[in-house]
Formats: structure tokens, C-alpha cells, sequence
């Protein structure tokens, strides 16, 4: 009984340095992917039947993004300071207007106040990617929240937009040190 219990202690302890020392998968890409595409389809279509839950849809891409941060920085420690500062702001980025979203997050002006330089990556690298992963559905959440008070297309076809991008986006997360992506 003891040598049974030694064995499962040490396959355990084999899986979690396995898990921890091993490739780093974090973002649900089939998961975010459907999500963003059902959005997509929804906006497009211009009928909404549940506004809230596509609402609530952004919410959760938001939330596998930071997930996904999370365990890139985990591999890819020189790049944690970027990463935690979008981590964050997520939920700042959500209350925000549209205008602010687009001056403070897609066009930087929130990261150069804090001394980031961003130039220096590509637009597609992992780093970029992640960081979109949270700013497009964050702007998606805002889009779709102004089409519910105001009914106007205008708001659809932005979401749709934003999310048509971080599809992009996801596909090149898996560009640098290991893949950060799963598909299950």
C-alpha cells in the first residue's frame, strides 16, 4: 500500500513538473475562437436575440485572454510588465467609451504614459497577439453594450470588427517559445 501511494505521489509530481517546465498552453483557442466567430455571425446577421449573453461572450474572451497572459509571462518572464499592465486595466478598458478605448489601448497612448516602448514588436508577435486578445473584445463588450442602449447598427458592425482582428491575432500566439494555444 505504502509503494502504491509513493508511485502516485511521484507520477504526480512528474505530471506537475511536466506541466510546469513543459510547453505553455493557456488560451482556449477553440473556445475564444467560437465565441468571436458566433459574435461575428450574430453582428453580421444584424439580429441580436440575446443581446446580453453576447455581451456576456466578450466578457469571457476578455477573461481567456488574461489567461492566457498569464501563463505566456510564465514562460516569457521579459515580457510580464507589458502583459500585467494590459492584465490590469481589463476591466477599466470595459467601462471606458469607445473613444477612450481607441486613444488610451489600440493607438498606445496608455502604454507610452508608462514608459513602453511597443514599436519594437510586431504587430503579430505572441506578445501583440495576447495583448489584443483582452483590447478587442474589451472594445467588442463596449460596442455591443452602446447597440443594446441605442439600437444602432453602426455599434454591430464595429464589434464585428474588432473581433474579425483578434481572430487573426490568436492564430499567431503560438509564433514564439512553445505553444500558448490549446485546442481541444
Amino acid at each position: 500500500m505504502k509503494s502504491l501511494t509513493l508511485r502516485a505521489s511521484l507520477i504526480s509530481g512528474m505530471l506537475l513538473l511536466v506541466g510546469v517546465c513543459g510547453n505553455v498552453q493557456a488560451i482556449d483557442s477553440e473556445r475564444y475562437i467560437k465565441l468571436a466567430n458566433a459574435t461575428i455571425q450574430e453582428a453580421n446577421g444584424g439580429f441580436i436575440p440575446n443581446i446580453n449573453q453576447l455581451i456576456k461572450s466578450q466578457q469571457t474572451m476578455v477573461e481567456i485572454g488574461i489567461s492566457g497572459s498569464k501563463e505566456y509571462i510564465r514562460a516569457n518572464p521579459q515580457h510580464a510588465d507589458i502583459l500585467n499592465e494590459v492584465i490590469s486595466n481589463a476591466e477599466n478598458m470595459m467601462n471606458m467609451s469607445l473613444e477612450e478605448i481607441e486613444d488610451k489601448w489600440h493607438q498606445g497612448k496608455h502604454m507610452r504614459s508608462k514608459g513602453y516602448d511597443l514599436d519594437k514588436f510586431d504587430h503579430f508577435s505572441p506578445l501583440f497577439s495576447l495583448m489584443d486578445s483582452i483590447i478587442h473584445p474589451a472594445t467588442s463588450y463596449i460596442s455591443l453594450k452602446e447597440y443594446k442602449r441605442t439600437r444602432d447598427t453602426q455599434y454591430l458592425g464595429r464589434a464585428s470588427a474588432e473581433l474579425i482582428e483578434v481572430v487573426e491575432h490568436v492564430s499567431h500566439i503560438n509564433d514564439d517559445k512553445g505553444p500558448v494555444l490549446t485546442q481541444q
